[in-house]
């Protein structure tokens, strides 16, 4: 009942908003003290109502985001749009678009590291989204230098385990040297490939759809049948790899 008549207001003071000056006059007191008199005798009621516009919000926004991605899911999905860490020939593919100095996606490389062990169907393909500036394009051209070296997953581990701290450790040459030994890299071609033809075409491609559908943060997920901003624990995130 008190909600209802929050709910009410809420329509009511949207109505009111559209209404010219004078018409905004004809306010009600009884109703007015008897809402008032309701919230301050069930003020969470307010807070429910705040959460669920939110949620609403947050879902409609999703729905939005799923739409941009349907058409260009079988471009993403392609052989060799993107690295792959996972069973190259799985058949069922996740787009994860990353920032190797994020530390939720570092959690929640963790989380897909345990899932792809477990799963040998699931494909997931790694895509390049800067948030955190110069430094993580620094990161991704690497990685994807060292993708054409058949070193990606390696590579890609190693980042998140020295990097993965909102660029706490900066990606120094050195830094990067140590990576390229650890994992077995040619160093020198792996600075050359940085800013070569393939990772280039790769890097601005991965850019465009991520600026078509709307990626702003990640990590972002892309299944087959919906996006999934942010990460989640490890057995959500299964089930929605489908």
């Amino acid at each position: 009942m008190i909600k209802n008549l929050v709910l009410a207001t809420v329509a009511a003071a949207t109505s009111l908003v559209a209404m010219p000056a004078a018409a905004q006059q004809a306010e009600d007191p009884a109703f007015t003290a008897k809402l008032r008199a309701s919230l301050t005798a069930h003020p969470e009621i307010i807070q429910e109502v705040l959460q669920a516009a939110q949620a609403k919000q947050q879902a409609d926004q999703t729905t939005a985001l799923n739409e941009k991605a349907g058409p260009l899911r079988a471009q993403m999905f392609a052989k060799g749009w993107g690295p792959v860490i996972g069973n190259p020939n799985g058949t069922v593919p996740v787009v994860e678009f990353i920032d190797y100095a994020c530390p939720i996606c570092k959690t929640a490389h963790n989380a897909i590291d345990s899932i792809i062990k477990k799963r040998p169907e699931v494909r997931v393909i790694i895509a390049m989204r800067l948030i955190f500036g110069e430094e993580s394009e620094k990161l991704a051209r690497f990685a994807l230098a060292a993708d054409l070296q058949g070193k990606f997953p390696a590579t890609h581990h190693a980042l998140y385990e020295t990097f993965g701290n909102h660029h706490e450790t900066k990606p120094t040459d050195e830094a990067l040297k140590a990576i390229a030994a650890k994992v077995g890299l040619n160093y020198d071609q792996v600075v050359k490939d940085m800013r070569g033809p393939k990772v280039n075409a790769t890097f601005e491609n991965q850019t465009k759809v991520a600026n078509e559908i709307g990626v702003s943060g990640t990590p972002f997920f892309i299944t087959r049948d919906a996006v999934y901003p942010g990460a989640a624990p490890e057995e959500i995130m299964s089930q929605a790899f489908r």
